[in-house]
Order: C-alpha cells, then sequence, then structure tokens
C-alpha cells in the first residue's frame, strides 16, 4: 500500500508540472494590456478608433530602428509602449501547423485538426468545401491565439500555378490550371479572413491570409525566365 501511495504522489505530482508548465507556455502575451494603465493613453490602443487611425498612432510613435525592426518575420517589442515581440510567420496550408515559428503546440492545445493536402482537396473542384475548411482552420487558429499559442497572420495558401511536376512542393499548391488555383485562393481565404457579423462581413479579419508566393516561384521557364 506504500508503494501504491507513492507512486500515486508520483503520478499527481507529475501531472500538476505539466499542466502549470502548459499553463506557463501558454501565457497571453498582448498589446495595451488592460492591467497596465500606462497603455490607456496610446491612442493605438483606443478600440473607439478606427483600425487605420490606431495603426497610424502606433507607426508615428515608433523610432526609425524600431520601424526597421518590424520589417523581419520576427519582429521585436516595443517594451517603452507595452508592445510585446511578435512573430509574423505562421502556416495553415491545410490546418495550423507548427511548421513556422508563430504557432506552438503543448499540453493544452496537442495539435489542430489537418485536412488532405492542397493538391487533394482542390481535385474535388468544391468551392464550399475549400471555404469551408478554411473557416475551420481559422476557427482553431483563433483559439489558439487566445491561450497564446498562436499568431493571427498566416503565409497560406499557396497559390503557385504548379506547372512543373519536378517541383517538389507541388502538393501544396490547388494545381496546374489558373482557374482552378484563382478559385481555390479566393474561397480559402475568405474563410480564413471573414467575419460575418449582422447578415454582412465585418472589416476586422479572423485572421489575416497571406497568399503565397508572388513572383519567382515555379521552377519552369516562363516567358524567358527561368529561377
Amino acid at each position: 500500500q506504500r508503494n501504491m501511495s507513492v507512486r500515486r504522489f508520483v503520478s499527481v505530482s507529475l501531472l500538476i508540472a505539466a499542466l502549470v508548465s502548459s499553463l506557463c507556455e501558454s501565457q497571453k502575451n498582448f498589446a495595451c494590456d488592460r492591467n497596465a494603465p500606462a497603455t490607456a493613453k496610446y491612442g493605438f490602443c483606443n478600440v473607439s478608433l478606427s483600425y487605420e487611425a490606431r495603426a497610424k498612432d502606433l507607426v508615428s510613435r515608433l523610432s526609425l530602428k524600431e520601424k526597421v525592426q518590424q520589417l523581419v518575420n520576427r519582429a521585436t517589442g516595443v517594451p517603452r509602449l507595452g508592445v510585446p515581440p511578435y512573430e509574423w510567420w505562421s502556416e495553415a496550408l491545410h490546418g495550423v501547423s507548427d511548421v513556422g515559428p508563430g504557432v506552438r503546440f503543448n499540453g493544452t492545445v496537442p495539435g489542430a485538426t489537418s485536412f488532405p493536402a492542397v493538391i487533394l482537396t482542390a481535385a474535388s473542384f468544391n468551392t464550399s468545401l475549400w471555404l469551408k475548411m478554411g473557416e475551420v482552420v481559422s476557427t482553431e487558429a483563433r483559439a489558439m491565439h487566445n491561450v497564446g499559442l498562436a499568431g493571427l497572420t498566416y503565409w497560406s495558401p499557396n497559390v503557385n500555378v504548379f506547372r512543373d511536376p519536378r517541383w517538389g512542393r507541388g502538393q501544396e499548391t490547388p494545381g496546374e490550371d489558373p482557374l482552378v488555383v484563382s478559385k481555390y485562393a479566393v474561397n480559402y481565404v475568405k474563410g480564413l479572413q471573414d467575419v460575418h457579423d449582422g447578415g454582412g462581413i465585418s472589416r476586422r479579419l479572423k485572421v489575416s491570409s497571406c497568399c503565397k508566393h508572388y513572383t519567382a516561384y515555379d521552377l519552369d521557364n516562363w516567358k524567358g525566365i527561368d529561377r
């Protein structure tokens, strides 16, 4: 009985340690913290202002060095303004993924829904499916952001027109047909970004989608240009 009690004590202790570790890892780190009254005076923390006004106010307060530091995926924070560091690089080609450094899984959120590779779902030619997939992915992404495990910016979808089958990342794309690629992109982006509010689409974004890669990504010779 004593050995059993010891084992139970060890098991409970390990469980508590794991839970504490998960909570520490998923600590939220947002700007305009309500527990930091000093930030209330900043215009960019005033939710009654427009997005443009808040962005303009924030940029106007940054030094040249601070602006330059925001031009990479791992943007440094601005402690004097209460702005934490931010990792812009997150991936969600067919589900929230920890391939990019902006997403972390832990004991609280051990994983996310992973849909089939893009080349497969694109072969369904089902626009409503692509839209619904984007909605599911963005719901999970937003939830992970709320517990401090993900950002709100995703380098997805991949809209490269897959012309050369020798290229090793073709499975990330909707295929070789420009019409299919464009319809896939429109619906997946809408699923990721759109917030339905009062029968319309809100200007707020659920998450931010960045279609990749605009130029110089396929391996074929295209109109005399060869990567």
